[in-house]
């Protein structure tokens, strides 16, 4: 591994854990390369991975960054998309875009889903570097 890569992966892995902290509602945070690969992941056993095979995970992470990607496509109209959520009857998704990366996180449905996702945006957009 180059140095680079070992510096590039720290930040990645504190953001990761910082945000599993934020509530105990989170069951999957992942970051998430330009081609659906997983750079880094944190994973509760009791959740909603345990429903997924490694296959539906796999589409699953692909699926969010392409939808990720065509949202840029009106960037210079409406500004760069900063955070998404997606509410579903499991589950809520949030995902957020920053450098070449896209954070994935899921969660039990939650009473306020606006206040987490403020809560998780603050942990990726606050760090030295890592503005949008």
């Amino acid at each position: 591994m180059t140095t680079e890569a070992f510096e590039r992966r720290l930040p990645v892995e504190l953001i990761c854990k910082q945000i599993s902290c934020i509530d105990e509602d989170i069951d999957l945070v992942a970051v998430l390369n330009q081609k659906g690969r997983v750079e880094e992941m944190i994973v509760r056993d009791d959740g909603v991975n345990r429903d997924l095979t490694a296959h539906q995970r796999e589409m699953l992470f692909m699926q969010c960054v392409l939808q990720a990607s065509m949202q840029r496509e009106y960037d210079d109209e409406f500004g760069k998309v900063k955070g998404s959520v997606v509410q579903r009857e499991k589950v809520l998704s949030f995902s957020f875009q920053f450098e070449n990366y896209l954070l994935l996180v899921i969660t039990k449905p939650v009473l306020n889903p606006l206040a987490l996702q403020q809560k998780i945006g603050s942990v990726i957009f606050n760090r030295v570097g890592l503005a949008n």
